[in-house]
């Protein structure tokens, strides 16, 4: 008789629970800390040397020019309600760290060095903050879209259902950016400061 009026008052508090679940929040976040590398030299070729000398290291793709690091993290809530798993809240927050070179030498270059490294510089610039919104608008996608998943009643296995989702996601705006890097190449390669620097 106990175990029957035990489970009697679960069923009883089992609607009121279900009704209490949030409705869901999808948030999207994400940050941008700029940092300098030191280059010298005075004219093309000679910064050139030095930038190739003195490269900045990307975790990934090693030697560069300019680059953008980031890392991401994934808060998740999940909850019953009207007997399936929903999402309650989940908020991915994307940390960025875009590094550019600095040339310390500026005042001593000529007007005309300094108007192509400005141009250079803009040029590498706009090329990095193009990754971070390439990752941005996928992050806008695929935030909501993981938000709307669901699962069976009592939630086992719904979060790493949502991070696999996420990952393959991921997965997906890295083959874009990787398009990018090829399509945008060229167009850095054919700055007139680098044309200067190499002789081309």
């Amino acid at each position: 008789m106990k175990h029957r009026i035990n489970r009697l008052a679960l069923l009883l508090f089992l609607p009121i629970l279900v009704v209490s679940v949030p409705q869901a929040r999808a948030d999207l976040v994400h940050s941008t800390q700029y940092r300098n590398h030191t280059v010298r030299g005075t004219t093309p070729p000679e910064v050139w040397r030095y930038m190739n000398a003195h490269p900045i290291m990307d975790p990934d793709d090693g030697p560069a020019y300019a680059n953008l690091t980031h890392d991401h993290d994934l808060s998740l809530q999940t909850g019953t309600r009207n007997g399936r798993c929903e999402v309650t809240s989940l908020t991915f927050r994307w940390r960025f760290v875009l590094t550019l070179p600095k040339a310390a030498d500026y005042g001593r270059m000529s007007g005309a060095t300094q108007a192509m490294w400005t141009s250079f510089l803009a040029g590498l610039k706009r090329h990095e903050e193009t990754h971070r919104t390439i990752f941005l608008e996928c992050g806008a996608q695929f935030v909501p879209a993981a938000e709307r998943l669901t699962g069976p009643a009592g939630c086992f296995g719904m979060k790493r259902k949502v991070q696999r989702f996420i990952d393959q996601r991921y997965a997906t705006c890295m083959a874009k950016q990787k398009a990018f890097e090829r399509q945008d190449r060229s167009r850095i390669l054919g700055l007139a400061f680098i044309r200067a620097a190499t002789g081309k």
